[in-house]
């Protein structure tokens, strides 16, 4: 059994956190199995940042590059995501089971469906915008929008791209590559994929963390657990699930630097996970009252080492052309190692954003 620091050596090597990834960025997500997309864009979207912090030399460009060749594609996993190409008959799953009736978020208007299928259909990649609210009013823009994501958890639309953060909706057929096949994997491939995927990226986990807002594949993540217990694939110790071939792994004590992680970095996205883990409490705190906050609006989780040393909540003010520090908090008092390595991190930070890294407070 491996000890806490090892286990946490683990997770932080599998996740390329200390020691950048150097196969593509494709390669990048197939290993971590989804990027989960943020609307929120305080300093950037989170999903350039977690891609800042595993890929040397990335460029917020290259995501939509790697999208417009096809190596990659917007759909579900535990929330909105890119998802590697070659998983797409797994995201299948998902979709036969929305078009059979499984709801999401709205009930399904089948007319509108139709209308809104048949105008792709024959003007080819369209927006929500496209479509022009009509004075007859037998339906609004939002229901066509409505529409618009029924059919893309469905299945029968795709993500082509995004305009500013607007999806841009196409046919499958005009989008998929021809070597990617369009039948759904097995519920058992499914399941069996979801166990891999998550221990190949988190090193260690236990079932509910597989599930995490999964709850209608969790009854497919136990079973393919009890299958690859039998074969060997998996070992496990009390709740702990590992793949078999990782026991043999040689525990590096990650560097002593400073990375300064997204809120939806799949490191920190599940705070039970984070504290079982690591002992850090963390909340993401742009969803509380200003009134009832701690740390601030979009604090961002300092890891030094294996460590969460504190938090600091970053802001981007493009006018000024800074990257300003609205708040910074220690655990501890730092020793001057981590201050110069955090400033050093602040300042890489900045000027990946094409900013200047503003003077760090010392609260």
């Amino acid at each position: 059994m491996l000890s806490e620091q090892e286990i946490r050596a683990l997770v932080l090597q599998r996740q390329f956190i200390h020691s950048s990834w150097t196969e593509g960025l494709s390669g990048l997500l197939q290993h971590l199995g989804a990027l989960q997309l943020d609307a929120i864009q305080r300093i950037t979207r989170a999903h350039h940042h977690q891609l800042y912090n595993r890929l040397p030399r990335y460029r917020e460009s290259h995501l939509a590059e790697a999208e417009e060749r096809r190596e990659i594609f917007e759909y579900w996993s535990h929330a909105a995501a890119y998802l590697p190409m070659a998983h797409y008959p797994y995201a299948r799953v998902r979709m036969n089971r929305i078009r059979a009736g499984q709801r999401h978020w709205f009930e399904k208007n089948a007319k509108l469906c139709r209308y809104v299928l048949d105008r792709v259909r024959e003007e080819g990649a369209l927006r929500a915008s496209d479509f022009v609210r009509t004075k007859s009013g037998w339906w609004e823009w939002s229901d066509e929008k409505k529409a618009l994501e029924q059919l893309f958890h469905e299945g029968e639309l795709m993500v082509s791209h995004r305009e500013g953060f607007q999806k841009v909706f196409d046919l499958p057929e005009r989008i998929l590559p021809a070597k990617i096949s369009t039948n759904a994997a097995s519920e058992i491939e499914y399941g069996s994929h979801l166990v891999r995927t998550f221990l190949g990226c988190q090193g260690i986990g236990r079932v509910e963390e597989m599930a995490y807002l999964r709850r209608d594949d969790k009854p497919l993540i136990q079973l393919a657990i009890k299958r690859m217990l039998a074969t060997g694939e998996l070992t496990q110790w009390g709740k702990e699930l590992i793949l078999t071939e990782h026991l043999d792994w040689e525990p590096v004590r990650p560097s002593r630097k400073v990375r300064l992680l997204s809120p939806f970095d799949p490191v920190i996205l599940q705070r039970k996970r984070l504290r079982r883990l690591f002992d850090f409490e963390y909340q993401l705190e742009c969803y509380v009252p200003a009134a009832k906050r701690r740390y601030g609006y979009f604090c961002l989780p300092i890891l030094y080492g294996d460590q969460f040393v504190g938090q600091v909540d970053l802001k981007a003010d493009r006018d000024a052309g800074v990257l300003r520090v609205e708040a910074l908090h220690w655990d501890k008092k730092p020793g001057v190692s981590l201050e110069a390595s955090y400033h050093r991190a602040l300042g890489q930070f900045a000027r990946f954003h094409g900013l200047e890294s503003e003077a760090a407070l010392t609260a």
